[in-house]
């Protein structure tokens, strides 16, 4: 058995859960490297607006063993739809043994002695062939990094993706500024600094995005209580959720030229 990996915290089967619910919006398979101290994953989405990049150590799961390095590709609608089963059960395993079944993705959903709220289930996934190399992610100095609570951004975006498709963000000493527009209606939504969780700036922004990318593919509050944000005026932005035990979600949004 060349991969074995569970997890049994509950709270954690729901990131796991919603990790690959996002993913699945981005393009129709996921590669998944599974790496002798961690699970990584890299997504592009069709038009090469988002970049998924997620990085889960070993310690992070309940049990991880991995005896050589493995990718495995899966069609992202139909791991997303197993995964749904994670949520009635205790326990998920995922096996990969390319010395016996090459082919397959083995995903079980167990219970505990004391939970028989659902029976016990065992799919065997079909594996895909994606011939797909990893990007290399460079350091990047940004002019503004603020933490802000997951919903509060949840919630603003998704009032402001009411009114417009493209989100334009201004930062200065004092506030966030957050822009929408439609036909008829224009939304700004002002974040004073005090209330974000951390706020460092080097230099004043005035850049816009796809605020349909963002609310439909980077966007959660299922993930992490709190969200990293990185802004530059020639880079992608950032958003990182921070997983602990040195494990992150990371996704990069191109600005709209």
């Amino acid at each position: 058995m060349n991969m074995h990996l569970t997890i049994e915290n509950k709270s954690k089967l729901e990131v796991f859960v919603a990790i690959f619910q996002l993913l699945k919006n981005w393009c129709s398979y996921i590669n998944m490297h599974f790496e002798k101290d961690k699970l990584y994953i890299q997504s592009m989405d069709k038009s090469h607006v988002c970049l998924a990049d997620i990085e889960i150590k070993n310690k992070w799961f309940s049990k991880f063993e991995c005896s050589k390095n493995n990718k495995v590709s899966v069609g992202s609608t139909d791991f997303a739809i197993l995964m749904n089963y994670a949520l009635k059960h205790d326990k998920l395993e995922l096996i990969y043994d390319d010395d016996n079944d090459v082919d397959k993705l083995y995903i079980n959903f167990l219970n505990g002695k004391e939970s028989k709220s659902s029976f016990d289930h065992f799919f065997e996934l079909n594996l895909i062939n994606v011939d797909e190399d990893s990007l290399g992610i460079p350091e990047v100095d940004y002019n503004v990094e603020f933490i802000i609570e997951a919903k509060k951004l949840v919630d603003v975006f998704s009032e402001l993706n009411t009114f417009g498709q493209e989100l334009n963000i201004k930062c200065s000493e004092s506030a966030v500024e957050l822009n929408a527009q439609g036909d008829s209606t224009k939304l700004k939504v002002n974040i004073p600094v005090n209330d974000l969780d951390e706020y460092a700036i080097a230099e004043e922004i005035d850049i816009c995005f796809s605020l349909t990318h963002l609310c439909k593919m980077c966007i959660s509050m299922k993930i992490s209580s709190t969200i990293n944000v990185a802004i530059s005026g020639e880079y992608p932005m950032s958003l990182v959720y921070n997983l602990g035990d040195d494990s992150r979600v990371s996704f990069f949004i191109a600005p709209k030229v």
